[in-house]
């Protein structure tokens, strides 16, 4: 690492620039020191101005990192990144050279993946298919009773008359664009279609043009989308979030998909709207009470799925904080051996 500081020299800084679960804050700053080992860096998640000359170091996820903010740390060397992708950094490459690493492997795309499941599981109404279809006419029996062998012309053809929805040049929302919810960007991608978001601090123009999203207000979402995915933390400015008033505005083909915690959505509000079909479908991995309980209303309602919390269950998953810790320990061996370093 750097040379130890001289006596009443303050250390410099490495700051983590992206909100921390309080409950994991302590783990978190555990396995980021645990890599650095022996180290005259300083750990911080937030700055005051008159520290933010020590700052060595960024730790970014997704906020955007402009030229107006390292305009605010003057000695800064690097940015370590959470994921592999540095879509986010909109400033000038030549006017701040800084060493930029990002890591190995990216976080959410497990979560991604159930999410993008759930979203498919709506859109193809796989609830809705009729489960004694045989027995709504003479000639459904008949066929059921004597199949005709299926062959490339001969066959029974959407046997149970299904109609489904899909996800082509639709419009979809993403509230809470994080590393996950860039993650479940990525895969519609390939599905061709329109991606709107919401963020509590919105992207600039220039981030929006590259990623190809508009930004909306929650309502908007609701009033626009096809399928809406849920991916902001719980917090008290989140709870509640999602209410009657939200989900009275939305399609009632609407495929609703919440990976993120089941508290942001008002549970009476979502059942109501269930029910009455003001929304098409409920895809989650998370619920209000876990396990969910046998006797749960959820567990009646046909246009819902509830997968158990298992989206980050996946056998070979390593651990993303270390990974983060691991290319941040890189990053400051390169800086300190740079001539620059100080």
């Amino acid at each position: 690492m750097i040379p130890d500081a001289a006596p009443g020299r303050e250390p410099p800084v490495v700051l983590l620039n992206y909100h921390i679960d309080p409950h994991r804050r302590t783990r978190h700053f555990a396995a980021i020191a645990a890599e650095l080992g022996e180290s005259t860096y300083a750990l911080v998640d937030a700055s005051s101005p008159s520290d933010r000359s020590r700052v060595r170091i960024l730790v970014n996820k997704t906020r955007e990192v402009s030229a107006e903010m390292l305009a605010q740390f003057p000695r800064l060397k690097g940015i370590c990144l959470n994921t592999t992708q540095d879509w986010m950094l909109s400033f000038d490459r030549t006017a701040f050279p800084l060493k930029v690493r990002g890591v190995e492997t990216d976080r959410g795309t497990d979560v991604a993946e159930v999410a993008i499941l759930l979203m498919l599981l709506g859109l193809k109404r796989l609830h809705e298919l009729p489960r004694w279809h045989a027995l709504r006419s003479a000639s459904r029996m008949l066929r059921q009773l004597a199949p005709p062998r299926a062959t490339e012309t001969v066959g029974g053809h959407n046997w149970a008359s299904a109609r489904t929805l899909t996800v082509y040049r639709k419009r979809v929302g993403i509230i809470g664009y994080g590393l996950i919810g860039r993650e479940i960007h990525r895969r519609l991608e390939g599905f061709g279609a329109t991606v709107l978001y919401h963020a509590t601090t919105r992207f600039s123009p220039a981030i929006e043009h590259r990623l190809r999203i508009e930004h909306r207000e929650i309502p908007a979402l609701f009033e626009e989308c096809d399928v809406i995915f849920v991916q902001v933390p719980l917090t008290a400015a989140t709870r509640g979030l999602i209410a009657q008033r939200e989900l009275a505005r939305a399609k009632p083909t609407l495929v609703l998909v919440n990976c993120g915690r089941a508290a942001v959505i008002d549970k009476p509000a979502l059942a109501s709207a269930l029910r009455d079909r003001c929304i098409g479908f409920y895809g989650a991995d998370v619920f209000w009470r876990e396990p969910m309980p046998l006797w749960d209303g959820f567990r009646f309602l046909r246009n819902v799925r509830i997968t158990p919390h298992f989206s980050e269950s996946v056998l070979e998953r390593s651990d993303h904080d270390r990974n983060v810790a691991r290319a941040l320990a890189t990053l400051a061996r390169e800086i300190d051996a740079s001539p620059s370093a100080a």
